[in-house]
């Protein structure tokens, strides 16, 4: 009886293990969709398509659809626009599903609930971006934030917050917590924040919900501030820049674990390929993981 009791307990703790081994990055390749062990090795193309979003588990990804050469028929209002989708692999199978039951057909930038059971996402209308949310399974669509030239300005990087129940984004001049029905919980200045103008980069929530990693981003031939990664403690409202290489352009960053990030580096132009790098928070472990990658995103550890 003790035998049969020691080796499941020894059984459960190898289990434990090869699930925390199991964390995936999914990255973009040109137009594809990768994913790659935690080290940056194995890599395999997955899907076709733009900004992936891994679950938390590990188990799907979700991406915009490539863009589509059939266009919006007049009964949409606009003719010529291309269509691109959310859309959800699942990892083990190769199986693709397109979310359809959602008015939206120029959808980007997707984000997964801790829970895996919903989905964040942008949509585009002529110069107006809405914040949506849908179910995994097709249901549930609903607009949390309809962006409009009065009193609603377009928000961008959503991610969720910890709790599941709100989500964080920011309109260039502010970083917003929103409620999902689009109240705005807590605002920041981003110029109390950062140096320079507006907010161009990304945002990413810790896993303990006390952090946000900040991607400010520049253009290389602007004479504003040199592109930058920052963390903003919402706790002491303090803000502080990671320190890493002259020679990077970093941008797209997001939290690995507590301690440690990715984020990626160059991307101007076809003769500089973006690259992932690992780094950790005191800039002690810097280690390039993919060469040839952009947008990453990790499941949990």
């Amino acid at each position: 009886m003790k035998r049969t009791i020691v080796i499941a307990l020894v059984s459960a703790l190898v289990a434990s293990v090869a699930v925390a081994e199991a964390q995936k990055i999914v990255f973009q390749r040109g137009d594809n969709i990768w994913i790659s062990n935690i080290d940056g090795t194995a890599s395999k193309k997955i899907a076709v398509g733009s900004g992936p979003s891994i679950s938390s588990a590990g188990t799907q990804v979700a991406f915009a659809t490539a863009t589509s050469s059939d266009y919006r028929s007049q009964a949409h209002g606009a003719q010529n626009d291309p269509i691109s989708r959310i859309a959800i692999v699942d990892i083990a199978s190769g199986k693709i599903t397109t979310l359809k039951n959602n008015p939206a057909d120029r959808c980007s930038s997707p984000v997964w609930s801790s829970d895996g059971q919903w989905i964040i996402f942008s949509s585009q209308r002529e110069f107006f971006y809405d914040l949506n949310v849908i179910k995994k399974d097709d249901t549930g669509f609903r607009v949390i934030v309809k962006g409009t030239e009065v009193g609603h300005p377009n928000y961008y990087s959503p991610c969720w917050a910890p709790d599941g129940k709100s989500l964080f984004c920011h309109n260039s001049e502010n970083i917003c917590r929103l409620s999902l029905v689009g109240a705005v919980l807590e605002r920041w200045d981003i110029h109390k924040i950062l140096p320079g103008d507006n907010l161009t980069g990304n945002v990413s929530i810790s896993p303990d919900g006390n952090r946000l990693l900040i991607s400010q981003e520049y253009r290389r031939d602007s004479e504003a501030p040199p592109p930058s990664l920052w963390l903003f403690d919402l706790v002491s409202q303090q803000s502080t820049r990671l320190v890493t290489p002259k020679e990077l352009s970093v941008s797209d960053g997001c939290w690995l674990d507590k301690d440690h990030i990715l984020f990626q580096s160059g991307g101007a132009d076809e003769s500089d390929r973006p690259a992932i790098y690992r780094m950790s928070l005191d800039k002690k472990d810097l280690k390039r993981l993919i060469r040839d990658g952009s947008s990453p995103t990790v499941s949990a550890p």
